[in-house]
């Protein structure tokens, strides 16, 4: 007989406690990594398929059809694929509170499915934002009108304090979901002697509804992050209750600056000057880049941008290759950009006495 259940199953709960847990499990996820789950878990279930797995053997899934599931396209794609497919797999037996038999097995496999991988299945990184791009928006958005004011203060708080986009902007532009945005008020008065700002950002990738804090250093540029969004509020009328991006429309009123809206506008600017489409996680990675370059601290940067020690590790070999690629950057300074590698503190620092 197949166990299906974990050693919680017969418990005698009531419908409203099971409905509370359902409830919660719904909401662990973040909507862009159940989108990428339902996509791993259609790739499990024609596998299955093609391999005439009968349903009652998928869930649970043993270690030996895992195994299997992770190495079917070995030498075709790239381990992070494999890992996210089965992934995606896990999650669907977390929800469906069955047990997961991945274990040992399945890390080495995953493991050689990671080794193994063929020289053109990786994608490529994404290009960063820079400073001069930023300098092209400044010059070429009509600074005078609502909305192009509202895009150009996100993109300056987005590349300096390395922000994600689905932190500050909505999905859509009548509506927004409470408490996954910064409103008016999470734009926080001066909070150092020379003007430094921090912007509450509610929900974050990180660490969730728990939120976080965005640290904003002024800037001696037309893309300081702190003068964009004083000029943009101005503009804009924004109230404190509000969604902190938004814009009056040709009627007067507030409507959010939306993630599709956003790109579409800094990248009609950009295309005019040969740029390729960009996407959102272009504006942090390209602050990252900045910053690191510019000699910044790495425990600095990793503290302002919340980065995790490993993926900032990652991000200072993406700066290292795009001044490379660049042709201004030499061999001392990428062996120096690798020593800062590997000496991040794997505990974030504070900054002006705000939590990073």
């Amino acid at each position: 007989m197949r166990t299906s259940r974990r050693g919680t199953h017969g418990v005698p709960l009531n419908a409203e406690a099971k409905a509370k847990i359902q409830h919660a499990l719904e909401h662990a996820w973040a909507d862009s990594t159940i989108e990428k789950c339902s996509q791993g878990l259609e790739a499990y279930h024609r596998f299955c398929d093609k391999q005439q797995i009968p349903v009652s053997y998928r869930l649970p899934a043993s270690e030996e059809l895992l195994c299997a599931f992770a190495a079917a396209r070995v030498g075709e794609i790239a381990g992070g694929t494999a890992r996210s497919a089965v992934a995606a797999v896990k999650a669907w037996h977390i929800i469906q509170d069955t047990l997961w038999m991945g274990g040992l097995r399945l890390r080495y496999t995953l493991k050689g499915v990671e080794k193994l991988v063929p020289s053109n299945s990786s994608c490529d990184e994404l290009p960063p934002v820079t400073k001069d791009m930023l300098n092209q928006l400044e010059k070429e958005l009509n600074l005078t009108t609502p909305e192009d004011t509202a895009v150009f203060a996100a993109a300056c708080c987005a590349f300096w304090g390395q922000i994600r986009l689905g932190e500050i902007l909505s999905d859509t532009q009548g509506a927004y979901f409470e408490g996954r945005i910064p409103l008016g008020t999470d734009f926080s008065p001066s909070a150092t002697p020379a003007g430094t700002r921090v912007l509450r950002l509610p929900c974050t990738k990180t660490k969730g509804a728990k939120g976080n804090n965005s640290i904003l250093c002024r800037q001696n540029s037309v893309t300081d992050p702190v003068n964009t969004t004083i000029n943009h509020i101005a503009v804009n009328n924004i109230p404190p209750d509000h969604p902190l991006f938004s814009y009056r429309n040709d009627k007067g009123r507030l409507v959010c600056l939306s993630h599709r809206k956003f790109l579409q506008r800094c990248n009609d600017v950009w295309k005019k000057h040969g740029i390729p489409s960009i996407t959102g996680h272009s504006f942090c990675i390209g602050g990252t880049t900045h910053l690191l370059i510019a000699g910044v601290n790495p425990d600095v940067v990793q503290a302002m941008g919340r980065w995790w020690p490993s993926i900032l590790t990652h991000q200072i070999r993406t700066a290292i290759t795009f001044k490379a690629k660049a042709g201004t950057i030499n061999p001392q300074t990428s062996i120096n950009f690798k020593a800062k590698a590997s000496t991040i503190n794997p505990h974030p620092i504070q900054i002006g006495g705000h939590p990073s």
